[in-house]
Formats: C-alpha cells, sequence, structure tokens
C-alpha cells in the first residue's frame, strides 16, 4: 500500500515537472485507429508528435509552444505549465490589485518582465473556453499583441489559433476584448507588485499541486482503456438486471451515482462551466454537438466502451449520456459500424441535465 502512494506521488511531481500532461488512454486515435483525428499532428510547429496503437508519442525536439493542447478536445494532451484554471486564478488574482492585467506571449515581450503581465509560450495555447471565462472573470484584462512578431515566430500556427479562439470566444460573451501593443504596457509599484505576484503564485502552485495529489490518490480523473470499461460493464451486469427490476426513481439515482457527475474529464469544459455560472444566459445562447441514436441500434456497446471521457455508459439494454463529460468529439458516431449514431445541435441548456438516454 505504501509504495502505491508513493508512486502516485511520484506521478504528481512528475505532471508538475513537465509542461505538458499526456494521457493517451484519452486519445481519440489511441482508442480506435480508424479515428480521423490528427489535429494535434496537424498543428505542431515541429512536427514533434507521433501516435502509435497505444501510446502519443513527444519528440526532443518539441519545443512546448503548447498548441497541440489549445486544439486537443480530451485533454490527451493537456497544458500543466500551469494548467489553465490556475493560470485564469493567477489573472482573477492580480485583477483584484491592478488597474489593468495584461495577458501576453513571452516573445511579444521580449524579456521585458512587467508585474501586471502574465506570460505564456504562445497566445494559441488558450482555447475559447478559457478566453470566455477570463472576459467574465477578469473585467480589466488586456491582450498584448503584434501581429508583426508572430509573422517570423517558429510557432506558425499560433497567431491562427489566437486570433480564431478570441474570435469565438468575442462571439460568446458579445464584446471584443481590448488590445494593446508592447511599448503601450503601463504598471505602478513595480517591487511592491511583483513580491505580490511571486507569493499569489507560490499559493496558486501549491493549490494546484494538492489538488492534482487528491485525483492521483482517489483515482477520481482515471480514464480505462476499452479493455477495463468492458471488464467492468460485464462484471456490473448482475447488478444493472436487477437495477432494471426497481422502481424509475431509484435507479435514476444509482445511475446518478454510477456516473459520478463531480468529475470533469477537460479543463476546457471545466472553464465553459464556470463561465456559465458567472452568465446565466449564456448555456441558452450557445449550442453543442450531442449523440443521437437511432432505435435500430444493436445496442453492440462500443460506442460507451471506447468513449474517451466515459461520457457514455450501458445500462442493460440503454445507453445513458453524462451531459457534462461529453466534449462533442464525435468518436462515437464515427466507430459506429451500423452508423445508427449521428451528432445533432442542441442549446447548451442540456447540461442542466446531469444524464440523459440517448436509448431506452
Amino acid at each position: 500500500m505504501i509504495f502505491d502512494q508513493i508512486k502516485k506521488l511520484s506521478n504528481v511531481l512528475m505532471k508538475k515537472i513537465d509542461k505538458m500532461e499526456v494521457q493517451a488512454n484519452k486519445c481519440l486515435k489511441v482508442r480506435a485507429v480508424t479515428s480521423i483525428c490528427t489535429a494535434c499532428i496537424d498543428v505542431c510547429p515541429t512536427n514533434s508528435i507521433d501516435i502509435t496503437l497505444d501510446s502519443i508519442e513527444v519528440k526532443e525536439s518539441c519545443i512546448a509552444c503548447g498548441l497541440c493542447t489549445s486544439v486537443c478536445q480530451t485533454n490527451a494532451l493537456k497544458w500543466n505549465h500551469p494548467p489553465l484554471i490556475q493560470l485564469l486564478n493567477q489573472l482573477r488574482q492580480l485583477s483584484n490589485h491592478e488597474i489593468v492585467v495584461y495577458l501576453a506571449c513571452k516573445r511579444n515581450m521580449k524579456g521585458t518582465a512587467k508585474s501586471n503581465v502574465v506570460e505564456v509560450p504562445c497566445l494559441g495555447l488558450l482555447p475559447a473556453e478559457f478566453w470566455a471565462s477570463a472576459g467574465l472573470y477578469v473585467p480589466n484584462l488586456n491582450i498584448i499583441y503584434q501581429s508583426t512578431c508572430c509573422d517570423t515566430c517558429t510557432i506558425g500556427e499560433g497567431e491562427r489559433l489566437f486570433l480564431d479562439q478570441k474570435k469565438e470566444a468575442e462571439g460568446i460573451l458579445g464584446h471584443p476584448f481590448p488590445v494593446r501593443l508592447p511599448n503601450k504596457v503601463k504598471e505602478d509599484r513595480l517591487i511592491d507588485h511583483q513580491r505580490r505576484r511571486f507569493l499569489l503564485s507560490l499559493l496558486e502552485e501549491a493549490k494546484e499541486t494538492n489538488t492534482i495529489t487528491m485525483k492521483e490518490v482517489m483515482e477520481v480523473d482515471k480514464t480505462l482503456s476499452p479493455f477495463e470499461k468492458f471488464d467492468r460493464y460485464c462484471q456490473q451486469q448482475n447488478e444493472f438486471e436487477q437495477l432494471a427490476a426497481t422502481a424509475e426513481e431509484i435507479k435514476n439515482n444509482v445511475i446518478d451515482k454510477l456516473l459520478n457527475d463531480t468529475v470533469i474529464h477537460t479543463d476546457k469544459r471545466a472553464l465553459l462551466f464556470q463561465a456559465f455560472k458567472k452568465r446565466s444566459d449564456l448555456p441558452e445562447n450557445m449550442t453543442f454537438s450531442i449523440p443521437d441514436i437511432q432505435e435500430s441500434c444493436s445496442r453492440c456497446g462500443a460506442c460507451a466502451f471506447l468513449c474517451p471521457t466515459d461520457a457514455m455508459i450501458m445500462d442493460n439494454q440503454s445507453i445513458i449520456l453524462s451531459t457534462n463529460k461529453c466534449v462533442s468529439c464525435g468518436l462515437c458516431e464515427e466507430i459506429c459500424y451500423e452508423k445508427h449514431i449521428h451528432m445533432t445541435e442542441k442549446k447548451g441548456t442540456v447540461f442542466q441535465d446531469k444524464f440523459m438516454y440517448l436509448l431506452h
């Protein structure tokens, strides 16, 4: 037992050292070789990513720009330096003490440290969900951006990704982000602010490490392989058969427990739900792709076993969707041999229900 705990703690420390966290079990291409997803490979400026049958290999040529984490839907590749939630919290802390808070890529700043500027390797690593949450929780946020700097940058796709993700977030929020040139950045009381910012970053780092430690020890964010999920499914059949004979209310309560809806599998969705809490009108104005299953489905269960975020669950002859775990990756539609699954557009209000029956 003690060695297992030490191993998990070691995993936490390694995740904090690495700038990117790789979880091959969540990769669409690893889970189903027929998947057409090559988003991370396509966007990598140094061709440093290889996907094999059972792993994601990141070569030493990787420059840790983070673009692959921005386009990965399932967090198979996740930015960890710092995690997006921690980065947002850092901006929020600064926002309480600064008149203006800036977010910039390091290349734009050219080594000039500013107390009220948070730097990232490339603005393109930040997804639309991050920008939407930042726009709501950091009202005094400004973006430092200069297109001429991007023209000569080796991170070729970074500017396009940044502009696309920012535009999507602005459409969600209904207003643009203020953009400033690097030479227009101002700050006051440099020494005091730098000291405070350093202490805040230490506190955020300690809090994030503690969160990851708890997840490792409790295994609440573990994604099973398709084979492990199949074995678990077989073990649960007797239980599901007994549940089928109980009242609908009791059955729903048990399923709700099995779905474990408190677990958010991707930082992007966690950021989006955080934005929903800030503005209740956002779900009504946004649409998401949700799987729809025809009654002619043979109930083979492949969609549930291969789902990278455990969003789909087989309950005897029924298929249930845990809405807040579904990231609209479309893998279920891709791998359905009989073509009984189709992704359909639903309003964001679909997340108000913890789960929904796709097939009875």
